[in-house]
């Protein structure tokens, strides 16, 4: 028997284990702690170069990476890159033309999503024209840079994107007018603008040539708005007429609660271009008199709703600040809502006890993440 206990212990069981799984759990750790591993065996090192297919550029120190990308890119210049995404990128002065040097790399290996984090700085950091280089690209998505300066003809490179994702990026209404109007296959369109973008009005900038029938899904920050934001909406809503999935998400400024009021009213005899819509999702619901309103209105207007959705938090107690509401709360603000007026009775009104996460739309096709999307619901 001890004979036998001896073997079971000594017996290297992550080595028998698929090549292909052995990849999968290096993919899944940071760049630093990928290439530790590496050197525990021959065999880990030769599958190291396999990770680049999935590159996350970042590392758990948070130091060095921009260097350590270059190296790495420089090592294995015939690897295939599918996905390349970084953690917050912090440059020196040297660094200067590194991000640059990737896209052009990266243009060569297949890239298929790019997602880039530049540092939370005043001056938001250029994006290299090289990124047209990138016409394999699907997925894009992009925090605190600043986009180049677009033409269709440039932007014409981009068209097999079908996600876009832009938060507090620079870009101008010409550039971003001509990105759109090429990527004819876009289905899912992010876009947030704070800071000196907040006056940069997405109805203003496509006009209605620049229609996107292919887009299914759509996120909209309502932020710094001022009366008639539901025209506003409605007038961005036009150049979506295949638009299946709504999210709604403001941020943290009490501007738009006290500036936003009498909008729906104005828009009460606008014609209804949600002819698909299905699903609308406030991100973050605290039951203000805007979003109360925005739900009635969308909830009356769309005919094929089939589900609402209400991440609600409370912002009214300081003792529970940001946590979730009670569930008389929830239950008053859903009378209020009289949502029960309306004629298509199967659409479904869900209430969450959390905000929708940051991730969620990095996330939103994970099948564990879906697993555990709908756990935090009351029962109202």
């Amino acid at each position: 028997m001890a004979t036998t206990v001896g073997t079971d212990l000594s017996r290297d069981r992550i080595s028998n284990l698929a090549d292909s799984t052995l990849v999968t759990i290096l993919s899944r750790l940071c760049m630093d702690e990928a290439a530790r591993c590496s050197i525990l065996s021959s065999r880990w090192r030769h599958l190291f170069p396999s990770t680049l297919l999935n590159f996350r550029a970042f590392t758990r120190s948070g130091r060095n990476v921009v260097k350590a990308v270059t190296s790495i890119l420089a090592a294995y210049p015939d690897e295939p890159v599918r996905s390349f995404r970084t953690g917050m990128l912090f440059f020196r002065p040297q660094d200067k033309a590194a991000v640059d040097v990737w896209l052009r790399d990266l243009s060569n290996r297949g890239i298929e999503e790019l997602s880039l984090w530049f540092g939370f700085d005043e001056k938001r950091w250029p994006i290299p024209e090289s990124l047209f280089a990138c016409s394999s690209l699907r997925r894009l998505h992009v925090i605190n840079g600043t986009f180049p300066d677009t033409t269709e003809a440039a932007a014409a490179s981009l068209a097999r994107l079908t996600k876009i994702e832009l938060s507090d990026v620079s870009i101008s209404q010409n550039s971003l007018s001509s990105l759109l109007s090429q990527c004819t296959v876009l289905e899912h369109l992010t876009i947030q603008f704070t800071g000196k973008l907040r006056s940069l009005h997405l109805g203003k900038v496509m006009r209605v040539e620049t229609l996107m029938p292919s887009i299914k899904t759509l996120a909209v920050e309502m932020s710094y708005m001022k009366k008639g934001y539901t025209m506003w909406l409605m007038q961005l809503l036009k150049l979506f007429p295949h638009l299946e999935t709504l999210y709604i998400k403001r941020d943290n400024s009490y501007v738009v609660e006290h500036t936003a009021t009498g909008s729906v009213g104005d828009a009460a005899t606008h014609p209804c271009m949600m002819n698909h819509l299905e699903k609308v999702v406030f991100e973050v619901f605290r039951g203000h008199k805007w979003e109360m309103e925005m739900a009635k209105f969308l909830h009356e207007r769309c005919d094929f709703l089939k589900t609402m959705e209400f991440h609600c938090m409370d912002d009214a107690s300081r003792k529970n600040y940001g946590g979730p509401p009670s569930e008389e709360w929830v239950r008053k603000r859903k009378e209020l809502l009289c949502l029960d007026g309306r004629a298509a009775g199967d659409a479904r009104f869900q209430f969450f006890k959390r905000q929708l996460a940051e991730s969620h739309h990095e996330h939103c096709d994970d099948e564990r993440y879906q697993r555990d999307y709908y756990r935090d619901m009351y029962d109202v």
